[in-house]
This record gives C-alpha cells, structure tokens and sequence, in this order.
C-alpha cells in the first residue's frame, strides 16, 4: 500500500472537518468552499502527475499541427481539410495556448482544472446542503480519476452537471449549448442530450425495478453494439489516451460473475434508491432529476457490462449524479438515521483510500508522498 502526498492528505483533512461542521453544526460559509475549490485548483493544475499526463502532453503538441479552419470546420460538424483524433473545443483550447501565449503545458492542465472545478463547485451548490460532505465522499479515486487523469472527460461532464440547472429553469436552448461545449471536450457528453426530457419522467420504486430487471435481462445479449460508431466514438481515446480504469478493472474473475468495487457501488446506489425514494421525494427540491439520473446509469451498468470501457466510462459519468442522492438522504431523515448514514460515508471515503492506495495507479500516476511534483507548489 502506498501513502498519498500530503498535498491530497491535508484536503481530505479539511474536507472532514467542514463535513462534519455541515451535518451536524449548520450550514458552513460558502467562503470556505471557494478557498477549497482553489486550493484543488493548485494540486491538480500545476500537477506533474496523472496516469494520462504523458498522452495530454502528446495532444497538447499534436494540436499545434492543426489549422484553425479544419478546427472550426469539425466543430460545425463538417468534413475538416485535416483529419482531426480529438475533440474540435478541446484542440481549439490546446492551440490558443500554444499560438496565443506560447504556453508551457502545465498552464494548459491549470485552465482545465480552473474550468473544471468551476462548474463542479456550481454545480454542487446547486444541489446539495452538503457540498463538504459529497466532495469528500468522491475525492477518492474521483479527484484522480477526472481533475488528475481523464481530464477532457472530467470536464465535459462537469459542464453537463452544471447543465442541470437549465433543466430546472426549462431553458432548452442553453442546455443544449452545454451539451454542444462539452461535446466539444469529450464525445461521452453526447449521450446526456436525451436527459432534459428523461430527468422530468415521473417514476416509481416500481418503474425503478421493472428498468433494472428488465436491464439485466438484456446484460448477456449485448444490446449496446446497436449503437455502434457512436459509443465507439466514446472510447475513442483509448487509442490517444492510455485511460485510469483500474479502480473499475475488469478481472477475469468478475467477468466469470463473482463481484467486485462497481457491483458494491451499484447496489449501494440502488439500496438508497429504494430506501430513501419517498422521503426524498417529498422534502427534497428537484430529487427526481438526480433519481432518473442515477437509474439511467444503473440500467447501463447491467447492459455495458461486458464491456470494460463502456461500464466505466460511461456508466460513471451517470452515476456520478446518483450518488448526489447519498448525502443528500441525510436531509430528510432522523438524526439517528443521519448519523448512520454519515457514519457510512466516513467508512466508505476509508475504504476508497485504502483500496486506491493498493492499487498500482497511484504509483503509475504519481500521486504518492514520494513521486507527485508540482510546478507551483513545493
């Protein structure tokens, strides 16, 4: 097992403490959560770290070979003079720093978590009393996984979260701006257009259970080749990009059918789900966005899962709004049954750490006390 840098440590550090102040002590100073939020910026920006940090440096020069024209040309969805692997907005992003201000590429990786943070922290305010609470409960492996690792793919999702409030206000045309700019960042946030009208469907615990069966059912058959080039353009920077999955690996024992962490995380979410559907749904505002949300991405759990790439990428980028659902249970429940739940997500945030620190991907990564750099920091 392998020690996280002190940087990671001393945020799960203040994490615990604010978390602990919300639940319990009242509501804590937004203040705080902006000073956080740029303190994240700092390790995660300036990082000489990150399983995929080799292949971003890659595209970052990669995309100085591009013209502007070809560029914009695949950003309207036209055929492009030059052929172009990676998504037109993060490209157009990635050359403007190197035509523009001739900028090394930790100040790429720095306006990448700058964005990324923004929209995450807006989104977490949007939607949660508990916005301490839900970051700590996701910063391991999620920090690693998205601000640290798959950082296109962390930040198209993040605009689609902040999306959501448009799905609120009914704002149909900027939503589907969102889902364009993120697009534009990572194909994966293609697959979210369907869900301003899906987020709104009334459903039940019954409804709930009939999509899952009826979800695993379809499991073996494989349904989603249907879609073909689309979900492979999901995947397509495996090909870039060597990919940070092994907190969700597929072994061979758990494709023979024994479980493993994403079968865990897949019924811990459907458990609170079920559990907690009604109480949620009467005292919490919006709640059923979140619910259809996490149900969508249970479905695709069951009939993704045999393939490795779909049921991590994929699947997450959905879960991640359903998880929203856990902390947020502590606001229509007893205090008793508040503090088991917060009892909970303490276990969880250390069983996270200390199955990620036994993972090889936190050497490979460099997130130990012993091998994280930054530019910025000591």
């Amino acid at each position: 097992m392998s020690l996280l840098h002190p940087y990671f440590l001393i945020a799960i550090f203040f994490l615990l403490i604010f978390s602990y102040q919300e639940v319990f002590q009242g509501k804590v100073d937004r203040k705080y959560l902006y000073i956080l939020c740029g303190y994240l910026v700092l390790i995660a920006g300036f990082r000489d770290a990150g399983a995929d940090y080799g292949s971003y440096r890659g595209i970052y020069t990669y995309s100085d070979t591009l013209d502007y024209s070809s560029i914009i040309q695949k950003g309207l969805h036209m055929e492009p003079a030059q052929q172009i692997a990676v998504e037109w907005l993060y490209v157009l992003i990635n050359k403007l720093l190197l035509n523009i201000f001739n900028a090394p590429f930790y100040m790429l990786t720095f306006v990448v978590a700058v964005l990324t943070i923004f929209f995450k922290a807006r989104y977490i305010e949007d939607n949660t009393f508990y916005p301490f609470t839900f970051i700590l409960f996701l910063f391991v492996p999620g920090f690693f996984i998205t601000e640290c690792g798959q950082m296109r793919q962390g930040l198209g999702v993040f605009i689609v979260y902040y999306a959501v409030r448009f799905i609120k206000e009914r704002k149909l045309f900027y939503y589907l701006l969102c889902i364009y700019l993120a697009g534009g960042i990572h194909n994966v946030s293609y697959a979210f257009l369907p869900m301003y009208w899906v987020a709104r469907i009334p459903a039940n615990k019954g409804v709930m259970l009939g999509a899952i069966v009826i979800s695993i059912f379809l499991s073996p058959f494989e349904v989603y080749r249907v879609f073909g080039s689309f979900l492979d353009s999901i995947a397509s920077d495996s090909a870039v990009i060597g990919g940070f999955n092994a907190y969700m690996d597929e072994t061979a024992e758990r494709l023979n059918g024994n479980i493993g962490i994403p079968e865990i995380l897949t019924a811990i979410l459907t458990f609170f789900l079920f559990v907690f559907d009604t109480k949620l749904k009467e005292k919490y505002p919006y709640y059923e966005y979140h619910r259809n949300y996490a149900l969508v991405g249970i479905c695709f759990y069951f009939i993704f899962r045999n393939n490795p790439v779909f049921s991590s990428r994929l699947v997450g980028a959905f879960t991640g709004f359903g998880f929203l659902i856990i902390p947020n249970a502590m606001y229509v429940v007893s205090k008793s049954s508040k503090k088991m739940i917060y009892a909970f997500i303490i276990f969880m945030v250390i069983f996270n750490i200390a199955v990620f620190s036994s993972f090889r991907n936190i050497v490979s990564g460099k997130f130990t006390i012993d091998l994280y750099k930054n530019f910025l920091l000591p």
